[in-house]
């Protein structure tokens, strides 16, 4: 046994004092007597008492020192010395990821990773070091070579559950770099290791794994989105449900729009499968689909004993109904029945032509949602949102340097909206426009060696932008299946409602949200509430980024208008626009020239009871949702770490010099002296005690007495 304070054992020096104090004590036995007047002579004789007296036998005394000698022990720190188990400098890797919130080891598996890791720093040397890595959606050091236990236990107890998927490539990449400023050192990762395979990284020092979790059964949806059909006049639901247990299990689907239920479904699923729902009937104006997926209460028809769903985060998805707001497009150039067919189909949307002559004397622009200029550009581009096909010049779209033949068609990037469910690997091209990728947008279509774009979309100066280099009649483009999906990819995001816009963000991805004319400042509600205020981070910028989507669920986004640039209420409209209307069936040009003002006004939503959701005609927000639509996190299957484990490296023989672990024994002192306080308050306070045990006697005696006499 060893002594880490044994200048504490001064403390020791208190037992003598308290027998003196037993010595000198004055004791006198108590009589009952009719009179104090006979014992007047004796109040003289106490003064004649001596002051010490021999000590008698106490239970009160014994009790007292073995207190103080206890105490006085319990300072000084007595520890047992032993051969540790880890490396003297440990980097602690804690997976905090969504599958961690599974509950089937109590309370949840991070809550038991945080007490294996706690209860692994015993196998520490006495004068070892550890760095703490919480793998979140990102990978934080949250303690650097920290000794101080209690500061290690802090950080560790500090880490907070993610609903996103863990970052434990990342993790274990930030502790390889740790692990090599320290010769020896070694890495102890406390996870489920639910992933379905092993980081793609190699750790340069040895990798212990400690592993949590037990059962894989969970169900989760799997994937919500609301569609319109091509006539714009009916929303579909479409939800996805999968059982990752190895049972078959009954749920109940219920969905919700704005907050009211509307239909519920009972699925049968069986081991690990999937079934799909599609809801038809979605309510006129609904903002927010939200699905939930529960138990069907014991006692209800359809009810069956099955495992439980241990996972809570993917239990619930919101999906953001597209608006339906008519939309406007004003398509300029020679006429291009290709185009026209496209854009006329789209829903909700009036198409109008001219030609370049005519848009020079063409009134009321400012009514346009999108413009589309096929092989002709304007002096000043509108202000408003563009697609330009064959630009003929350089201009703010993109710089133009020449043309290019038949050039090789690249691939686009498999996350890439606009070419979701568009296939252009059969695409060819006769010429192109040979130009320059902006700065403002990204990439959608390369050539093949990737070093001129074909086609690219992005924000320009808070405007949503696309350019198609080529000219369609140089093309088989509009002969493929995949030009109408296109068109609609393209008018979708253009138009504000591509499905980037509106369909659900992984937790903690990056938000873009462009910032209009006249917008300071942009305010967040979160999920549960809480409201932010992100403005610019340079003048004229125009979009704003937004990170803070840890929380899952329905995020809204409002404008902060500048007051001078409000319009005053008085403000006469604008002119309506003078361009001929194409007929929504067929692509010819139509000889009538409408008024878009008169048109059928955006559909106003019903109220809502859910009051996160703002409602009335005046408000114009931005959802959008943040979905755990993970596998990985879903399917919580738990592993043994063998795959972690082989990431690491061997240790190095000539460092593996084992250091020394202290087990201290205060704990169990403090359950000692706090056994001997009992006993010596049960002592002083006997009197007390046995009155206090009495009267329980009795009030247990007559709660028996009262329950006989009702039963």
């Amino acid at each position: 046994m060893t002594l880490l304070a044994p200048l504490a054992l001064l403390g020791l020096l208190f037992v003598p004092l308290i027998i003196a104090f037993y010595l000198l004590r004055l004791r006198r036995n108590e009589h009952a007597v009719s009179s104090t007047f006979l014992w007047q002579q004796l109040v003289r004789d106490v003064e004649a008492n001596a002051p010490w007296q021999r000590l008698r036998r106490s239970l009160l005394l014994l009790l007292q020192l073995l207190l103080v000698v206890l105490l006085a022990v319990l300072v000084a720190r007595p520890t047992t010395e032993r051969q540790a188990g880890l490396a003297r400098d440990l980097v602690l890797v804690i997976d905090a990821s969504a599958s961690m919130a599974a509950t089937d080891v109590a309370p949840t598996r991070l809550a038991a990773a945080k007490r294996a890791a706690i209860a692994a720093l015993n196998e520490l040397p006495s004068d070892g070091r550890v760095s703490v890595i919480a793998a979140t959606e990102t990978a934080r050091v949250i303690a650097n070579e920290a000794s101080d236990r209690g500061r290690v236990t802090r950080a560790i107890e500090s880490i907070e559950q993610s609903a996103a998927p863990g970052q434990l490539g990342d993790a274990l990449k930030l502790a390889g770099e740790l692990a090599e400023r320290a010769r020896g050192a070694e890495i102890l990762v406390v996870t489920d290791d639910a992933a379905s395979g092993a980081p793609d990284v190699a750790v340069g020092a040895p990798v212990r794994v400690l592993t949590v979790g037990m059962d894989r059964d969970n169900q989760a949806i799997a994937a919500l989105a609301v569609r319109a059909d091509p006539s714009g006049l009916k929303r579909t639901v479409f939800a996805s449900v999968a059982n990752y247990s190895d049972s078959r299990v009954v749920r109940r689907l219920r969905i919700l729009a704005d907050g009211s239920a509307i239909t519920a479904r009972d699925l049968q699923l069986e081991a690990v499968s999937r079934a799909d729902v599609v809801i038809d009937e979605l309510p006129a104006g609904t903002r927010v689909v939200e699905a939930r997926l529960t138990e069907i209460p014991a006692g209800e028809a359809g009810a069956m004993a099955g495992p439980r769903d241990l996972l809570a985060l993917d239990d619930a998805a919101w999906a953001i109904v597209p608006p339906d707001r008519l939309q406007r497009i004003l398509l300029v150039g020679p006429g291009n029945a290709y185009i026209q067919t496209a854009l006329s189909l789209l829903p909700n949307v009036e198409l109008y032509g001219a030609t370049a002559e005519e848009y020079a004397t063409t009134t009321g622009k400012d009514k346009f949602d999108l413009f589309v200029f096929d092989g002709v550009l304007p002096d000043e581009l509108p202000d408003a949102a563009v697609l330009a096909i064959a630009p003929p010049s350089s201009s703010p779209l993109g710089t133009v340097t020449g043309t290019i033949t038949s050039p090789a068609i690249g691939q686009g990037g498999t996350d890439e909206p606009l070419l979701r469910s568009v296939d252009l690997s059969r695409l060819h091209v006769a010429r192109a426009q040979r130009m320059e990728l902006p700065d403002w947008a990204r990439m959608v279509l390369p050539t093949a060696t990737g070093s001129l774009p074909l086609i690219y979309s992005g924000l320009r100066d808070g405007l949503a932008t696309a350019v198609i280099a080529f000219d369609l009649r140089q093309s088989d483009l509009p002969l493929q299946v995949a030009w109408p999906i296109l068109a609609s990819n393209l008018a979708g995001e253009l138009l504000g409602i591509a499905p980037t816009a509106v369909e659900p963000i992984a937790p903690a991805s990056p938000v873009e949200l462009p910032l209009g004319p006249g917008v300071v400042a942009l305010r967040i509600t979160r999920p549960d509430a809480s409201v932010t205020e992100l403005a610019p981070g340079a003048t004229g910028a125009s979009s704003v980024t937004f990170v803070e989507t840890r929380q899952l669920g329905v995020y809204r986004v409002e404008a902060i208008i500048e007051p001078e640039a409000s319009p005053s209420p008085g403000s006469s409209p604008s002119p309506s626009p003078s361009p001929a209307a194409f007929p929504s069936a067929s692509p010819a040009a139509a000889s009538a020239s409408p008024d878009p003002s008169a048109s059928v006004p955006p559909s106003s939503p019903e109220p809502s009871d859910d009051p996160g959701i703002p409602v009335g005609p005046e408000d114009a927000p931005l959802f959008f949702a943040v979905d755990l639509f993970s596998v990985e996190e879903s399917n919580i299957a738990p592993g043994d770490g063998a795959r972690l484990a082989a990431l690491g490296s061997e240790p190095d023989p000539e460092v593996a010099e084992a250091g020394v672990a202290r087990d201290e024994w205060w704990p169990f002192l403090v359950a000692i002296a706090l056994v001997l306080l009992l006993l010596e308050w049960l002592v002083y306070e006997r009197d007390g005690a046995r009155r206090i045990a009495a009267g329980t006697r009795r009030a247990m005696g007559s709660l028996t007495r009262t329950r006989r006499r009702a039963s």
